[in-house]
Order: C-alpha cells, then sequence, then structure tokens
C-alpha cells in the first residue's frame, strides 16, 4: 500500500508550489532496487513547454513524494502518514490526529 495515493488532498512542502494545497491526479511507482515515487498534484509544479516556436503548453510536472505532505481536514494541517494492520487489511492513519485516512 502506498502512503500517497490518487485523489489524496495534500499540500506542497517544495519546488515551485510551494504551499498549495490541491489533489493529487495520478502516483508513479517503480518497484526496484532504487523505489522512486513520483506523483502529478493538480496546478501546483506547472511547466512550459515549446511547441513548434510560437506556442506553449503549459502541464503539471511530476513532483517527488518525498515533497508533498497529506492534508488533513480535521486538524487543518498536514501530517505525515502511518500504515498498519488492522483486523482485515491495511489502514492509514494521520499521524498527528489517529484518525483514518478517508
Amino acid at each position: 500500500m502506498k502512503k500517497i495515493q490518487s485523489w489524496d488532498s495534500v499540500i506542497v512542502t517544495a519546488w515551485k508550489g510551494k504551499g498549495t494545497k490541491s489533489s493529487v491526479v495520478k502516483v508513479f511507482q517503480r518497484k526496484d532496487i532504487r523505489k522512486w515515487d513520483w506523483v502529478i498534484v493538480k496546478w501546483a509544479n506547472i511547466v512550459k513547454k515549446s511547441k513548434k516556436w510560437e506556442w506553449f503548453i503549459e502541464f503539471e510536472a511530476p513532483i517527488h513524494s518525498s515533497n508533498v505532505m497529506l492534508w488533513d481536514e480535521s486538524s487543518s494541517s498536514w501530517s505525515r502518514v502511518w500504515i498498519r494492520m488492522g483486523k482485515k487489511w491495511k489502514e492509514r492513519f494521520f499521524k498527528k490526529s489517529w484518525k483514518v485516512v478517508s
């Protein structure tokens, strides 16, 4: 189970969109010796890329998952996430408030 999943509400702690509260659009994960996790956050780290000579495209570039923290709506602050085994399946908990991530 990943700590950050699609459609989680997060806050960006680094890069161009620092301080942006938004949701995760997509999570990229590679299961290898060198694990790297990248996430695309809506309206954060927007990059311009030139196409032809006259026009540009703007899109959200991936951010490393270590530069993103989950946003806890109940306590209205960021929090780390713990994964622990429930009675039947794994559950994600906010470390500050000990509530289940929905």
